[in-house]
């Protein structure tokens, strides 16, 4: 299999509370991660096989680790906390290891990364309904670190059901009609009950494009895809007013008079986010330093821009739920800007392949990883942590290794025929 499939397999599974599980000082994803590496490092020094030509994920996967290994040379304050604060972003390694295997691995290969994820995703759905359907019963089980097991963490969790929902329409042309429409219809019931405006804004986006890709014909986009693409689109608009989630991101439209809980709730977490968002950006603009490199690992930047007394001081929190926020504090207009080319150029690569149709199954599963989980992130602390950082970038070294092969193959056909007809031209 591809190798850190394990790792993101276990993450999907459980998110918030797997992750808290450890050994010792480790975690287990950083357990899982570090056995991937080692494993896929041995696996290439005992084989004895001199590899083709392997494409990594690019250079801004590589600046971006550069530019957290120079912030992380200089620690303000705790080490530990320090090396809490850097994990995620170190975590973009997995990008080059998930890569590297995408290309080497064979078909049935990717056949079975696809079952181990498709089989967390599955194992995700099951004690999410059991923890919306008994909360009593959850509340009796152990915990783990600061959360508990099966504690639902709505904004990562909600983006998982929707990878799940949209895997589930994909798989609904293979046969096994019922099995498919009904794990998806159960995923995206489960995922509607949470009440998170970011997760429901993943679910929209994985049903679009799992239509979208479904309804493709030949390797491209066809008007039935794009009515079928619209329809689902009506579907939700439809649905949206009936559930929990849905009443409270159509709350941000309602007139500031109104006294529901609901509107008030809404319009007041988006009001605190919005409040805490400028005053880390006016934080980080005060200083020059600051603005070039960051802040760096170590200090709380939420609490010192007094960021987190909008959102909740003394809860735990050091992120202000806006992954890019959050880059441009730590990292400061260096780190931004390597940011947001890596994610410009994963949403280019997103929007090419929809635009060609229906790809491979492994493919449209990293496309539903990587869209999903970086909606989320745009409203809540995803890719700050590694359950949602470890997905991400393993399935966005898939992506952007894929994209820069497949351009690489097309430079080499005008070339092959070049060579063609090149003899034609020697014997005239």
């Amino acid at each position: 299999m591809i190798a850190g499939v394990a790792t993101v397999a276990v993450l999907l599974t459980g998110g918030r509370w797997v992750s808290h599980m450890h050994v010792g000082p480790l975690y287990i994803g950083d357990l899982l991660l570090c056995a991937a590496f080692l494993h896929a490092i041995l696996s290439r020094l005992l084989s004895g096989k001199r590899p083709g030509r392997i494409y990594g994920p690019g250079v801004l996967v590589g600046l971006l680790l550069v530019v957290a290994g120079f912030r992380l040379l200089d620690v303000q304050g705790d080490v530990r906390t320090a090396a809490r604060d850097a994990a995620p972003f170190a975590y973009a390694a997995i990008a080059y290891l998930s890569a590297g295997a995408y290309q080497r691995v064979s078909d049935r290969g990717r056949e079975r990364t696809v079952r181990m994820i498709h089989g967390g995703l599955l194992l995700h759905l099951g004690w999410m309904v059991v923890a919306t359907l008994a909360p009593e019963f959850v509340a009796t089980l152990p915990q783990v670190g600061n959360t508990r097991v099966f504690e639902i963490r709505t904004d990562f969790d909600v983006a998982v059901l929707g990878v799940l929902t949209g895997l589930s329409i994909l798989r609904i042309r293979r046969g096994r009609v019922w099995l498919h429409a009904s794990v998806a219809i159960a995923a995206l019931l489960t995922g509607l009950a949470q009440v998170n405006r970011a997760g429901l804004l993943s679910c929209a986006a994985c049903v679009l494009v799992a239509v979208v890709f479904r309804a493709g014909r030949n390797g491209r986009l066809t008007p039935r895809a794009v009515f079928l693409g619209a329809t689902a689109v009506l579907g939700v608009a439809v649905v949206l007013p009936l559930s929990p989630a849905g009443q409270r991101l159509l709350a941000l439209n309602a007139r500031p008079t109104s006294s529901s809980e609901i509107v008030e709730n809404a319009q007041g977490t988006t009001r605190a986010r919005l409040i805490a968002w400028d005053r880390v950006v006016t934080y980080t603009l005060d200083d020059p330093a600051r603005s070039a490199i960051g802040v760096g690992f170590g200090p709380d930047f939420l609490q010192l821009s007094n960021g987190d007394l909008v959102i909740g001081r003394g809860i735990g929190v050091r992120s202000p739920h806006n992954y890019l926020v959050t880059c441009f504090a730590r990292l400061g207009f260096v780190g931004l800007t390597v940011v947001v080319a890596l994610l410009a150029g994963l949403l280019a690569i997103v929007f090419r392949t929809v635009r060609r149709g229906p790809p491979d199954e492994l493919t449209s599963l990293c496309v539903l990883l990587v869209l999903s989980l970086l909606i989320a992130a745009m409203l809540g602390v995803i890719l700050e942590s590694p359950f949602g950082a470890a997905p991400f970038f393993w399935a966005a070294g898939i992506l952007l290794a894929g994209d820069r092969s497949q351009r690489a193959r097309l430079r080499q056909k005008p070339e092959q025929n070049t060579l063609v007809s090149s003899p034609q031209e020697v014997l005239v």
